[in-house]
């Protein structure tokens, strides 16, 4: 006989299961010294306090990026303005955009064959990594689309309350990282001073528990990002009850910010982070990359088809 996920048989087991290890946890807890417990609440509400002091400072950096981006942007475009070469500039930019589109997928190519590759040699070290990036970005995200997941848990107080800046913002990456980082930490506590037959649950998570919970932590990060992004690009509304009035492209800059911040502090936790450049340099390279090739070959293709239709027009007028 095959139970389906709504068999109450199912149900009565999941429901067991449950029981067992809240008493579990509550056994471990009457058995493990209230000095431990003590420190381990002053660790998690220190964590909190140095895990928003990081994201501040991620803040800070994607400020003055942007400024630093934003003027040397202006000042390059004043400069193509004033010597007639802004065709070029634009040519160029346009290039490195899709030099780093390249580059970006190739990055991207790399790091799933480096996931393979640990999975095929340490499968059993590197599976709690891999799944905990997985479940983490998605649990972060709610997915590609950026619908759901930990900023839209807002929703659960009503469609009025959506765009909270409680959810959506680096709040919660703080207290998403904060609360599995407790965990695993309160689980190392009291796994000593569980009943001698507990779940084997505990084991596991005392097994791999770390390693999980810094890929999950990681990717956690990554995915809040990713969701702030699709909402400050791709799916603009405004926060909902900010202290003062702004207009919706502040709303929108405000959901880049945290989002880029977000970002930022996931790259820096990462093993491996992958550099990207804003734009790429070609002055004084004579090798052409991707991208100015594809630009010089659009351009060539707008001049030839130009050059022919005025040739159409001079043969119809003659």
């Amino acid at each position: 006989m095959e139970f389906k996920i709504d068999s109450p048989f199912v149900k009565q087991l999941q429901i067991g299961r449950s029981q067992q290890l809240y008493d579990e946890l509550t056994f471990a807890f009457s058995r493990t010294d209230s000095k431990v417990l003590r420190d381990w609440g002053v660790r998690s509400a220190s964590r909190l306090v140095h895990l928003g002091t990081r994201r501040v400072g991620g803040i800070a950096q994607v400020v003055i990026r942007g400024a630093n981006f934003g003027a040397k942007e202006i000042a390059d475009l004043y400069q193509a303005l004033r010597t007639n070469c802004l065709g070029a500039h634009i040519g160029q930019r346009t290039a490195s955009a899709i030099d780093s589109s390249l580059i970006a997928a190739h990055e991207s190519g790399q790091l799933f064959q480096a996931i393979g590759r640990q999975l095929m040699l340490d499968p059993a070290g590197s599976a709690p990594k891999v799944l905990g990036v997985f479940l983490g970005f998605n649990l972060g995200s709610g997915g590609f689309d950026g619908n759901g997941g930990i900023p839209d848990l807002d929703l659960l107080a009503g469609i009025g309350y959506h765009r909270s800046p409680l959810t959506h913002s680096i709040v919660a990456g703080i207290l998403a990282e904060g609360l599995i980082l407790a965990a695993v930490d309160l689980a190392s506590q009291i796994h000593r001073c569980l009943p001698h037959d507990h779940d084997p649950m505990w084991d596991s998570l005392a097994r791999v528990g770390r390693p999980f919970a810094e890929s999950a932590s990681i990717s956690l990060s990554a995915g809040i990002a990713w969701h702030l992004l699709i909402d400050a690009g791709m799916q603009p509304a405004p926060y909902h009850d900010l202290p003062i009035p702004l207009p919706e492209e502040a709303h929108q800059a405000l959901f880049a910010t945290n989002g880029l911040a977000e970002g930022i502090d996931a790259a820096t936790r990462s093993e491996k982070v992958v550099q990207l450049p804003t734009h790429l340099d070609h002055q004084g390279n004579d090798q052409q990359s991707t991208g100015e090739m594809v630009v010089e070959r659009i351009v060539q293709t707008v001049k030839q088809a130009s050059d022919e239709l005025r040739e159409t027009f001079s043969k119809w007028l003659h």
